[in-house]
């Protein structure tokens, strides 16, 4: 007959308290990896938009200034004469003054190249090529698609129309950029912050075809398939997880531009992960150490148990063979069973500890303090009737435009103190987008919402702000149940009211009304 397998209590005491603690620690330590990654994926995507849209609005003001450049230069007398050697004077000097261009030309009325700098091979031949026609043509200052050139290189053609002083046609000054090669494109477009993660930035034309990449033997490829690509040349801005032309999933920010391209800032998925796994070895060699000193604890108490209670077991076991083995001294017991347990229940709440705190980072904005958006709907599930106030900086855009963005921080925080000093202990402040915020008031009807409202944007009216000025919101108010019966109906109906706020001058309250839910 095969012999039984007899467990002691030691063993399982021992196997229970293991699996306790190396299950606790890897729990918390897998949460604590996927809420990081979860978040890192978020504020890369949220920092690749903005990195586009801040490239592409830099783009714009590069491609203004060279129009400025080009209307200046060809308001000079000396367009309006014959003289080709005064007219390549004062192309090369425009040439060498700025670093737009990577060559420059005047092209008469009748497409003929008179002075090109700085390669003159091309005087006296015939200006046939795509942006060169369009700038005869339309006679107006045009940036043109890219084409390739009389010398087979893909260049872009920035000109301006040069008439004489009695209002005739001359031709035109164009200014090229050689996409190939070294230009103004790539030295704005080529200092992405994040290279050390592979993170990179290219660029689209309107047919979706590349212009600009790190990789130069990337240019003229067509892009068309990506996804991101797609949604920009639709003119949106944004950002999206893609799998791109390489098949290497990204997350991508995008940003089209006034002249219609489109930007693209990606930074493979693959390199959320190495931060990611930087923490979790960070937490291993902080927790491991801890883990292992607490079990040597516990095992030398355990030890002072289960020894009293083995003595025991052994005499139970012996005293029917001799009656005269010793009674073993057992001393009181309980206590130290009691500190057992409080043992591992303090080790098991260190982790449940490191988890809760793990969760609540994750849902509060690191920036002002208040819940983020994913924890609304958790806070506000118990509540019975209250209200909202929906606000937002007015004209947001235009302070990280003047200020920059570390001052346009500066301001959210600014108004999020300003705005939580008017609230109660019992209200909820929320941020749920870049500078729209949330406030639910408990117990709160319209009147008294209204009031608070009023309060916080005479406040911000009449304080000065980190601009130097006073920054005002617009507010819209609702009451549930009195404006809505439900949240997601409320949340609609202020959100018009914001908007109506907005509409009517900004800087005011706006009182939500109740939508028609009535059929015909």
């Amino acid at each position: 007959m095969k012999k039984p397998i007899r467990l002691s209590i030691q063993f399982l005491v021992l196997s229970l308290l293991t699996f306790a603690m190396i299950g606790t620690f890897v729990g918390s330590t897998i949460s604590s990896i996927l809420v990081s990654k979860n978040n890192l994926e978020k504020n890369y995507l949220i920092e690749n938009q903005y990195y586009a849209q801040k490239l592409a609005s830099t783009t714009d003001s590069l491609f203004e200034n060279m129009i400025k450049t080009l209307t200046m230069e060809s308001e000079e007398e000396e367009y309006s004469t014959a003289d080709s050697k005064e007219i390549y004077e004062e192309v090369k000097q425009t040439l060498e003054s700025t670093t737009f261009f990577n060559s420059v030309v005047f092209v008469d009325q009748t497409g003929s190249i008179v002075v090109s700098a700085p390669n003159r091979e091309l005087e006296g031949t015939k200006s046939n090529r795509i942006g060169a026609k369009e700038a005869l043509k339309k006679k107006v200052p045009l940036i043109s698609e890219p084409y390739v050139a009389m010398t087979g290189k893909l260049i872009l053609l920035v000109s301006v129309p040069v008439f004489d002083d009695s209002g005739a046609y001359k031709g035109f000054i164009g200014g090229t950029i050689h996409l190939h090669e070294e230009n103004s494109l790539t030295r704005v477009l080529g200092q992405h912050p994040k290279h050390e993660n592979d993170s990179y930035v290219y660029v689209v034309d309107s047919k979706g075809n590349i212009i600009y990449h790190p990789d130069k033997d990337r240019i003229n490829d067509s892009a068309k398939e990506n996804k991101a690509v797609q949604q920009v040349l639709k003119g949106n801005n944004g950002s999206l997880e893609v799998i791109n032309t390489q098949g290497i999933k990204t997350l991508a920010g995008y940003a089209s531009s006034t002249s219609k391209w489109g930007i693209v800032s990606q930074t493979p998925k693959k390199a959320v992960m190495e931060p990611t796994i930087e923490m979790a070895k960070q937490v291993s060699f902080i927790a491991i150490p801890f883990m292992i000193f607490v079990f040597v604890l516990t095992f030398a108490m355990f030890k002072k148990i289960v020894n009293p209670i083995r003595s025991l077991a052994l005499y139970a076991k012996q005293i029917t063979l001799d009656p005269s083995v010793p009674t073993p001294r057992i001393p009181g017991w309980y206590f130290e069973l009691m500190e057992l347990k409080r043992a591992i229940l303090k080790n098991v709440d260190f982790y449940e500890k490191k988890l809760t705190y793990v969760e609540s980072e994750s849902n509060l904005d690191p920036l002002t303090g208040y819940y983020n958006r994913r924890s609304l709907e958790k806070k506000i599930s118990h509540l019975g009737m209250y209200s909202i106030v929906l606000f937002d900086i007015d004209r947001f855009k235009t302070v990280n435009d003047q200020f920059g963005h570390q001052v346009g921080d500066e301001v959210l925080t600014y108004i999020s103190e300003l705005a939580k000093k008017e609230t109660r202990e019992s209200d909820l402040c929320f941020r749920i987008g870049g500078e729209e915020f949330l406030i639910v008031l408990p117990e709160t009807d319209l009147a008294l919402a209204q009031t608070i409202a009023e309060r916080i944007r005479k406040i911000a009216e009449a304080k000065i702000s980190p601009t130097g000025k006073p920054i005002t919101i617009s507010m819209g108010i609702g009451n549930l149940p009195t404006t809505a019966s439900d949240f997601t109906e409320l949340f609609k109906v202020t959100d018009q009211a914001l908007y109506k706020a907005k509409e009517e001058g900004r800087n005011r309250v706006v009182i939500a009304n109740r939508l028609n839910k009535n059929k015909n």
